[in-house]
């Protein structure tokens, strides 16, 4: 995919001139046009094509997002990619879930960036680390390590208190090798492998008290 024709959204001048200095390294002979606030803007998108758009959220008269909606629902060809400070849920999946195919924080050096942009041709997506690992652990969430039973909870309660395995049966009235077996269950669900995780993880879960 050719770069020839780039729009950088962007208010803050320091930001402009490093997004400008990104944009030249990776694409030399590109044409690019620059927009200061949303007005500007959707005029830029309105008149002419862009093959590739960087494009900031927060901007002096309203949200860049406005922009990648106007390119998506008119089926524009323009690569969109978000320049922004934002790295919250909301706004990463917003702008994906309105068309954006980069999201790139503004963290790293103007080669870094350029390298990103340049990539783009070898049909490498621009995501930041960051947003990457949040899109990883969006699709692929780990299993809370704390989704005990109540009566897992009982018996870790008690074998961080440093009661022996065949006691806690006693106390809670079960079968030696049932409360082994919840031992076992306990160990894995938490990823643990003695007693002293099990201490701390239960110190952690609110349900001793390390210090006493």
């Amino acid at each position: 995919m050719a770069m020839n024709n780039i729009l950088i959204i962007e208010d803050l001048a320091p930001v402009m001139q490093w997004l400008e200095q990104s944009v030249n390294l990776a694409y030399v002979d590109a044409n690019i046009t620059k927009a200061l606030d949303l007005k500007s803007a959707m005029n830029e998108v309105k008149s002419q094509l862009f093959d590739l758009a960087l494009v900031d959220i927060g901007l002096p008269d309203g949200c860049g997002l406005e922009v990648v909606d106007y390119l998506t629902q008119n089926k524009m060809p323009t690569m969109v990619v978000m320049t922004t400070i934002f790295d919250d849920d909301q706004h990463v999946f917003s702008a994906l879930r309105k068309g954006a195919r980069g999201y790139i924080l503004k963290d790293q050096d103007k080669e870094h960036l350029a390298q990103m942009l340049i990539d783009i041709e070898n049909g490498q997506l621009p995501i930041s680390p960051a947003i990457a690992n949040k899109l990883l652990n969006f699709f692929n969430p780990q299993q809370p390590k704390n989704n005990l039973t109540n009566r897992e909870k009982e018996v870790l309660t008690l074998i961080a208190k440093g009661i022996k395995v065949p006691q806690v049966a006693d106390l809670l009235e079960i079968k030696k090798s049932t409360c082994y077996g919840y031992v076992k269950d306990i160990y894995l669900k938490l990823d643990i492998n003695s007693r002293a995780e099990a201490t701390m993880e239960a110190s952690k879960m609110g349900l001793i008290d390390r210090n006493i």
